[in-house]
């Protein structure tokens, strides 16, 4: 996948799948690592996982207060030295963004969590407790 591609996405909230994407994933014949990345908005997520492939192009960046990344972005490319597998990104919208909801906010960490096979949560300071219960799901 050349560039990364939104994959799901909240319309009326609910949470609506990327068909094209899909069809992209049923393809892959390698064996997939799924890598995605929560953490508050505005806080470099995006940045940091288009590092991943050395040039810092893909996930689209903002230079404003203004939210980038909606729902949940996905870029798969051939791992860098295991040619065999396909290394799966997955950008996140950040958490307490103002146009958001903190449900919504919730949901995307449950998924991004179910989906991957590592989880990075991204902060601009030391995990606290309020950073815990970012992640806690209301059950």
């Amino acid at each position: 996948m050349a560039e990364p591609k939104l994959f799901i996405e909240f319309q009326d909230d609910r949470l609506v799948i990327n068909e094209e994407v899909t069809a992209y994933l049923e393809q892959l014949t390698n064996k997939a690592e799924v890598i995605a990345i929560v953490g508050k908005h505005r806080t470099g997520k995006s940045y940091l996982l288009s590092r991943f492939f050395g040039s810092g192009q893909g996930f689209p960046v903002g230079h404003s207060r203004k939210p980038c990344t909606k729902g949940i972005w996905l870029w798969a490319r051939p791992h860098p030295t295991h040619y065999n597998i396909t290394l799966i990104l997955l950008d996140t919208q950040g958490m307490d963004d103002h146009e958001g909801k903190p449900i919504n906010d919730q949901k995307i960490i449950l998924l991004a969590a179910l989906l991957s096979r590592f989880l990075l949560y991204n902060t601009m300071r030391c995990i606290d407790a309020s950073a815990m219960q970012d992640l806690k799901y209301p059950f």
